[in-house]
């Protein structure tokens, strides 16, 4: 379970550029929600995904996930955590272009044990879950948008994580491609997966179970 209480995040706090991104937020997943983050830019979405997704520290409040205090972790806990329970799927994909569909898919298991067989097909499972094995071995720079979301799924996924965060990602999509992409995040959802989505798409938000709304920093 997500548990977030009265939570602050301020950039450049005491500086003349400082901004208060969040304020006093509140929010709580159950295990197996499929959520929607909806908001104007700059409203704190990303933000709270971030924070959620132990990539970036919050000034005050609280953060648990799955009974850990996130906010008593250091940083190699944290990452650790990451490692171990999220998978995060960026706005813009954040793949190697000239690693192939393979290799971008392995990388987060290069921070295991595993021996490169056991990653390779550990690797391979993930790529055929979202319908991409004919095209493992091509560079991600030669695939199209829809595409690339596809494999930003199959890396995210491929640590079993319990959690799936998604930044936008139907944001450079047609339509076409936006329902299957929901589609894949829904079935994911029906695994057991607790699935995050930020979004500014009503229709996105739709397909999730419920919605939370963020204005200028705040839990609406």
């Amino acid at each position: 379970m997500i548990e977030i209480n009265e939570l602050n995040k301020i950039y450049n706090k005491n500086k003349p550029n400082e901004f208060h991104a969040l304020h006093d937020v509140n929010v709580k997943v159950e295990d197996g929600e499929m959520v929607a983050i909806m908001g104007r830019s700059g409203a704190g979405k990303s933000t709270l995904m971030h924070i959620i997704g132990c990539i970036d520290y919050f000034e005050s409040g609280e953060y648990i996930l799955d009974g850990v205090n996130v906010s008593e972790m250091g940083q190699k806990g944290l990452a650790q955590l990451r490692n171990e329970k999220i998978g995060i799927v960026m706005q813009d994909f954040a793949l190697i272009d000239d690693y192939t569909v393979l290799e971008n898919v392995m990388v987060p298991l290069y921070f295991s044990k595993c021996k490169m067989n056991t990653m390779k097909a550990t690797a391979m499972d993930c790529i055929r879950k979202v319908g991409m094995e004919e095209q493992a071995k091509k560079p991600v720079n030669k695939l199209s948008g829809g595409q690339k979301q596809r494999v930003a799924i199959a890396r995210a996924i491929v640590n079993n994580p319990s959690v799936i965060l998604a930044d936008e990602p139907t944001g450079a999509l047609d339509t076409k491609t936006t329902e299957e992409i929901m589609e894949l995040f829904t079935e994911l959802n029906k695994e057991g997966r607790t699935v995050l989505i930020i979004t500014h798409d009503k229709d996105v938000a739709a397909k999730c179970m419920r919605t939370v709304v963020i204005e200028d920093g705040r839990v609406s």
